[in-house]
Order: structure tokens, then sequence, then C-alpha cells
């Protein structure tokens, strides 16, 4: 069985800004085919800046954990700062996965990403092919 952190647990267990924003100014969805995992995360966003976010999420613990943990820490944050964000950070956040459970954090850095891509380019991402969406 894998090991998680205190936080990831926390966040697994009770996860904040579950579920799709009614009217937001951007979406972004990534999924890793290999393993399953599927995050949406949508947003609204004033200044640059992300203003309310909320995410759907299916896959393993560590990837519902790490979608919850995301919609904590961007919100707030500007968009030219979550285009910064990298692997280590999201990690850090986390408080640390297990090896095998580290593909989660890229999976965030690259949702953190497309999410700025998204929002600078005016794409939308439904998010259809979330079991359930």
């Amino acid at each position: 069985m894998p090991h998680y952190s205190p936080t990831v647990v926390d966040h697994f267990t009770n996860p904040r800004n579950c579920g799709r924003l009614p009217n937001p100014d951007v979406s972004a969805f990534v999924g890793n085919p290999v393993c399953g995992d599927q995050i949406l995360l949508t947003a609204c966003v004033r200044d640059d800046a992300v203003t309310e976010i909320g995410f759907e999420a299916y896959g393993c613990s560590a990837s519902l954990a790490i979608a919850s943990i995301l919609t904590e820490h961007l919100s707030g944050m500007a968009i030219a700062d979550i285009a910064e964000l990298d692997e280590p950070r999201v990690l850090r956040w986390s408080g640390g996965l297990g090896p095998e459970q580290r593909h989660v954090a890229r999976l965030g850095a690259d949702l953190a990403h497309r999410l700025v891509h998204n929002y600078r380019n005016g794409i939308h991402d439904d998010g259809t092919t979330i079991c359930g969406g």
C-alpha cells in the first residue's frame, strides 16, 4: 500500500473546491492514459488572477488530493505565477508522494500550465472524458 503524506490524506478525505464552476472564464483538462487519472479545473479570473476555482477528478487518491491541493494554492494566484509552477513545487505542496505516485505531481504541474495556456488563448476544455462528465 502506498504511503501518503498527512496533506494528501487530508485533501483526499476532505477535498476542497469540488465541482465545476457554472460560468468559468477558463477550463483545463489533463488525463494520463496509462494510469487513468483525469482532472478538470474550472476557474474565474479577474485582473489576471484566479478568483474562484473548482475541480472534478477521477483516478487514484493521490490525483484527487492533488486536484484539491491545486485549487487551494491557485486561488488568488496571478496567471503569470501559475505559468511558472513546476513539478517540485506541486510535490512540496502535497507534503511528498511515494515514488509510484510522483507522476501525479507532474500531472498537477501540467494541468496548471494548461490552465494558463487556455486562459491566454480563450480555450475551454469541456472535460467530457471525465467519468460521468
